[in-house]
């Protein structure tokens, strides 16, 4: 990896910035909605075999978030290969200089 050096201060603290990390874990989640209900059906599903009533409720719940985490998950990690390849937009922490690499 390479380290990153602002070229207005000189100082090595510098980050990515995450535009594309934020937007598409955004998106991400809200695909992951969109498909959280067939993922809560699949999941009352399984917990009804396991226990009829407690399990049925459970395993909707756990469908349900289990889609939106793995959505906004998926879309963030697309987002950061966006910002690290593409966008490559860096903050100085020691100086607050914005800057392109």
């Amino acid at each position: 990896m390479i380290e990153r050096i602002c070229p207005k201060c000189g100082a090595a603290n510098v980050h990515l910035r995450p535009f594309a990390t934020r937007a598409c874990g955004g998106i991400g989640a809200l695909s992951g909605l969109a498909t959280a209900a067939k993922a809560g059906t699949t999941g009352a599903a399984l917990g009804s075999v396991i226990m009829p009533v407690i399990g049925t409720a459970i395993g909707g719940v756990m469908g349900t978030v289990a889609g939106f985490f793995v959505g906004a998950l998926s879309g963030a990690s697309i987002g950061h290969a966006i910002d690290r390849k593409i966008i490559q937009a860096y903050h100085c922490d020691s100086c607050g200089h914005n800057f392109a690499a």
